[in-house]
């Protein structure tokens, strides 16, 4: 698969080819349809404050606003299947710094997820806009 990765700040992005992930115990792995870019993405291009804050790898594949379709599902993964259309949280848990973050993230043709994190997109709902409603959602979600 390609991907776009975060090498540093002040460093474009670096199309680079790697493996397709494997879905490990209790994540998923989803052919990406849409990415969004978020302004934290510009942010940690630019400025070095972001990386240990907030990107917790590097390199890394950027790109959290992310749905797609399941492809694979790891031992341990309940309630969700290849073929589900799926958007990704993307919410910090105590053993996920998350995608774009501290995995491999939705600039990619594949990505990773916990099933925790997964959001199922209904068929009337576009996959686009699920990808975009993932941090927008989030954002006007906290602050009620």
């Amino acid at each position: 698969m390609k991907g776009w990765q975060f090498t540093g700040t002040g460093e474009p992005l670096k199309l680079v080819k790697q493996q397709i992930p494997k879905a490990k115990e209790g994540y998923v792995v989803i052919k990406v349809a849409y990415c969004g870019l978020c302004h934290s993405d510009v942010g940690a291009l630019d400025d070095p404050g972001w990386v240990g804050n907030i990107i917790k790898k590097v390199p890394v594949i950027m790109g959290h606003e992310v749905s797609g379709v399941i492809t694979e599902v790891g031992p341990g993964v309940e309630d969700w299947k290849v073929g589900d259309r799926v958007a990704v949280c993307p919410m910090y848990t105590e053993d996920d710094a998350g995608p774009g973050y501290g995995r491999d993230g939705g600039y990619a043709n594949y990505t990773t997820a916990p099933q925790e994190m997964l959001v199922k997109v209904p068929d009337n709902v576009d996959l686009a806009q699920a990808a975009a409603a993932t941090d927008a959602g989030m954002t006007s979600y906290h602050s009620v």
